[in-house]
């Protein structure tokens, strides 16, 4: 399993440019995997496709994903050009994690409506990889709709869902599959076991499985700190607070990575919801070693 983190434009009060760009760089000098994002557009968390932007500038060799995009809102033509230069700058480093989204008032923000959504979001997937092929006909003489990524044929598409009925959708439609926040550690194992054999069987023996967890290193200051984080972005909790944040010491939390790991996963981002470098320096130095090659 590889061990990725979450980037702090999430924990979006009065986080500073020096910060966001140190713990950015950090990441990927210590050797994570991938620098993800989360994203609920009616709040004041920083944009997740130009903090990734951001984010390819000034880093050389973490991968960048969203985990997830709500997609349906959108514009998918404007989703898939901004989605091409983030993979240009970045030099092919880009993962598009795509999900319905499920809030209303993320919707409204958008002027868009929930109605459909799934029909909606068929065809936007389909539309994501269209622009992407077609980019690739320009040429000195011609513009067209574009950039094309650097990644052919284009950056790999994972959906972020809770539901069953979801998770099949995925292995249908796209290249990998996320566990979101409130999924729980005992059914992720099952859930893989059950998908990637069908995942093989659709010719996808690739397909990846993904997940993203909660976490806050430390005693009980850092986790009010983290509670209060997540009460924060959720005003209205899936799961509860102190059954969502894994918390404790960093002997504990590498326990649960190893929880993680066992289940069968490629991938786990690690959400730290404390705003401290101290965190992502332990995870560097306690965790990521036991899941680098």
């Amino acid at each position: 399993m590889r061990v990725g983190v979450w980037m702090p434009n999430a924990m979006p009060f009065e986080l500073e440019r020096s910060f966001f760009l140190d713990w950015v760089r950090l990441a990927d000098q210590a050797g994570f995997d991938t620098l993800s994002t989360v994203d609920r557009p009616n709040y004041d968390l920083w944009d997740p496709l130009t903090s990734l932007a951001a984010a390819a500038a000034v880093t050389q060799r973490i991968r960048l994903a969203t985990t997830a995009l709500p997609l349906p809102n959108r514009n998918e033509v404007l989703v898939a050009k901004q989605a091409a230069v983030i993979d240009r700058v970045s030099g092919g480093r880009l993962t598009l994690g795509v999900s319905l989204g499920s809030r209303p008032d993320d919707y409204e923000v958008f002027g868009a409506t929930l109605e459909h959504r799934v029909t909606r979001f068929r065809r936007q997937l389909a539309t994501l990889r269209q622009v992407w092929a077609q980019a690739r006909q320009s040429d000195r003489e011609h513009g067209v709709l574009g950039p094309p990524p650097v990644q052919d044929p284009g950056p790999p598409i994972w959906i972020g869902a809770l539901t069953e009925r979801a998770r099949q959708r995925a292995v249908e439609l796209a290249d990998g599959f996320i566990f979101g926040g409130a999924a729980r550690l005992s059914t992720i194992a099952p859930a893989i076991q059950s998908l990637r054999p069908q995942a093989a069987e659709r010719g996808k023996p690739h397909f990846s499985f993904n997940a993203v967890t909660y976490i806050a290193i430390g005693g009980e200051r850092e986790f009010a700190e983290a509670v209060a984080h997540h009460q924060r972005y959720y005003p209205v909790l899936p799961v509860p607070a102190e059954q969502a944040i894994h918390h404790g010491p960093i002997g504990k939390i590498k326990d649960t990575v190893a929880e993680y790991a066992a289940t069968g996963l490629d991938l786990l981002v690690l959400m730290p919801e404390v705003r401290s470098l101290q965190q992502l320096e332990l995870l560097s130095e306690q965790v990521l070693p036991e899941y680098q090659d």
